[in-house]
């Protein structure tokens, strides 16, 4: 009768862990499944945020390219556009830079070094690290837009023949840490990709070859999301 009232015991037991570890075992699926689909949303929506910053900044550097490497659309960028340039780059790479990488941030305060001398004297703005006429051209002369007088001392005047490599090396730098961060792949393409317009990084997601800098409808280059 003890043996027979065990048995009965040890099928109850049974027949009430079996549901309840079913039901544990679901539960503890269910909770790991809803962290893996939260932590993919988590890093789809990190991916949208970083192409949506790309995309503000990437005409910008562009910009700025253009600008110091007498290249591209140089003639329509004003001293103004290039102060204002760097405002705006400076804002949001400091408001995002914990979205961004410490690369990324590395490489663009490394980028505006070249560019810029910051720290000029109480109330005065950074100024800019280039000629106003050099042999490539004469900014004054053959700008599109009116020339300001005043705009002759934001500029340092120093000779940029050799640092326009510099520049775009680094232009190179920043803008393969911008593709890295977001996890762009790039396709092999004909060699002779060419870049550099007003309209330029949003339809090309993937960045340019700094080295030649031009219009963007002569660019070929082809990207693919990793994401």
């Amino acid at each position: 009768m003890d043996s027979w009232s065990s048995l009965e015991v040890a099928k109850l037991i049974a027949s009430i862990l079996t549901p309840l570890s079913v039901v544990a075992l679901g539960w503890f699926i269910n909770r790991r499944l809803k962290k893996l689909d939260f932590r993919q949303w988590s890093n789809q929506k990190l991916v949208e945020k970083r192409l949506a910053l790309y995309d503000e900044v990437a005409p910008l550097l562009n910009k700025l390219l253009c600008f110091y490497t007498w290249k591209g659309y140089w003639k329509d960028i004003s001293p103004h556009d290039v102060i204002e340039a760097k405002r705006s780059l400076d804002k949001t790479v400091h408001i995002y830079k914990y979205v961004l990488s410490e690369r990324l941030v590395n490489e663009y305060e490394n980028f505006k070094k070249l560019l810029f001398e910051e720290y000029t004297g109480v109330g005065r703005g950074a100024m800019i690290r280039s000629e106003i006429q050099s042999g490539l051209g004469d900014r004054r002369k053959y700008c599109t837009y009116k020339w300001d007088k005043a705009w002759d001392d934001y500029f340092t005047n120093e000779g940029d023949s050799i640092k326009r490599k510099a520049i775009s090396d680094q232009y190179d730098g920043l803008m393969k840490a911008f593709k890295d961060l977001i996890g762009i792949q790039e396709m092999e393409t004909p060699h002779g990709s060419t870049y550099g317009d007003k309209e330029d990084s949003r339809r090309n997601v993937s960045p340019p070859s700094a080295s030649t800098s031009a219009r963007p409808d002569e660019s070929k280059r082809q990207i693919l999301l990793d994401l």
